[in-house]
């Protein structure tokens, strides 16, 4: 039976660059002295861009097991009167940190703190979710533990993690950069809650080169023009007139080169994307974007990068664009044939799990084949230079339930979505 084709919206088509959201600030607290840090940085986010803040505080359930019926707890008090008390708390924060006569509207939810917030700024098509964070207690920060990334995890929506110290726009920003569009986007994102007078040191932290080698010399050469080129390109996507900016290249860990910025500048706050490209560099959640929320010493801005965010939000530029659906009894066929007329091409792969959120397993990625197990329904994914040379990568899918291709009007694939249990893999090519 032939693959099933049929008109799907055109998102996948051909892209342009990805638009900030539209929505109003979020601002979460759980009313702890840490989360005092964001209302007076809200009142100046909202004086300066315009639009609204809403207020959103997650309540963790608390439940007490009742002997001997473990399995069945019994809530300690009603969710409503949890709600309204925490809601009266929010308000005197509010009144107390920005004005007596501010009125943002508060929601109190009970449940996971992270998954409530997220799903809360989805709806609204935030810009943005403001959180506290402890100055010196990197695992302890606002709404508990590891929040923070959390909220990086499952939700496509920037999260600035502010210090008490940051109660108006930032002065003294730093912007890390790999050159990549989920980075340009980071940036734009940040231009919007920056200064209109500030100082932005845009930063990239090459590989480092062992220059005495006259191959590789070359190459850190080459390397370093391109890298001049591209803050080139990037100062006139984020062209400002009041704004400094000061190019920075560095060689070496980024973690550590980015922090030592940091610290030299006094910097406010330091921007970055939660995923940068490059084969295998980074695994779930970046690790440059971790380390600097949990060790920077000034207020964290991270933009998450998301194939599904990218492809969703990209704008049609006129192509049709197709979905077929493959079936299951000519599915190795057809993922052959895929992976044959495909070969080399990169691909963002990302798992997005109901659970757990979008999951990032790398960027860049060259494609080698894809194949299609019948007994055990799996499927599998190859990335690397080939299965015979060099490194290589493959991702195994079991208990397939659905796979399909979205393809443009040339015929070309733009997305091959597998459909299992418990959520799908997007692999977005470009």
């Amino acid at each position: 039976m032939p693959a099933i084709t049929r008109e799907t919206p055109s998102v996948f088509a051909m892209y342009t660059a990805t638009p900030l959201a539209t929505g109003p600030i979020v601002v979460a607290s759980d009313t702890s002295p840490q989360s005092d840090a964001v209302f007076p940085l809200a009142n100046a986010l909202a004086s300066h861009t315009q639009c609204p803040v809403q207020v959103i505080s997650a309540i963790r359930s608390v439940a007490m097991p009742l002997y001997p019926f473990d399995a069945m707890p019994i809530p300690l008090e009603t969710d409503n009167a949890v709600r309204a008390g925490r809601e009266g708390m929010i308000k005197q924060q509010m009144e107390r940190l920005v004005s007596s006569k501010t009125a943002w509207p508060v929601t109190v939810k009970t449940g996971e703190p992270a998954h409530d917030i997220v799903g809360f700024a989805k709806s609204l098509d935030a810009r943005v979710i403001l959180v506290g964070r402890g100055r010196h207690a990197a695992l302890q920060r606002a709404l508990g533990g590891e929040t923070v990334l959390r909220l990086l995890q499952l939700g496509d929506c920037p999260v600035l993690a502010v210090e008490s110290k940051l109660t108006s726009l930032p002065m003294r920003v730093v912007i890390a950069t790999d050159f990549s569009e989920f980075s340009l986007h980071a940036a734009q994102i940040a231009m919007t809650l920056v200064a209109p007078n500030a100082n932005v040191q845009l930063v990239h932290v090459a590989p480092p080169f062992a220059e005495t080698d006259p191959v590789l010399q070359a190459r850190a050469i080459a390397y370093r023009n391109q890298a001049h080129h591209a803050f080139s390109q990037l100062h006139d996507r984020l062209a400002h007139d009041a704004v400094t900016f000061t190019d920075v290249l560095v060689n070496g860990n980024p973690s550590v080169e980015i922090m030592k910025i940091i610290r030299d500048a006094n910097a406010d706050l330091v921007v970055t994307a939660t995923h940068g490209y490059g084969f295998l560099r980074r695994m779930i959640l970046g690790s440059v974007a971790a380390e600097l929320v949990r060790h920077a010493p000034c207020s964290v801005l991270c933009v998450p990068g998301s194939a599904q965010t990218l492809a969703s939000a990209r704008t049609h530029t006129g192509a049709t664009v197709l979905t077929r659906v493959f079936d299951f009894d000519v599915l190795d066929a057809e993922l052959k044939a895929f992976g044959d007329r495909n070969t080399g091409r990169r691909c963002t792969l990302e798992i997005d799990a109901h659970e757990i959120g979008a999951q990032i397993l790398g960027h860049s990625l060259p494609l080698v084949g894809a194949t299609y197990d019948r007994l055990s329904r799996t499927v599998s994914l190859m990335f690397g230079a080939s299965v015979l040379a060099g490194y290589h990568l493959t991702h195994v899918i079991p208990g397939v339930t659905a796979v399909s291709a979205k393809t443009d009007g040339a015929g070309r694939d733009q997305v091959l979505c597998i459909t299992h249990p418990g959520g799908h893999t997007l692999m977005l090519l470009d």
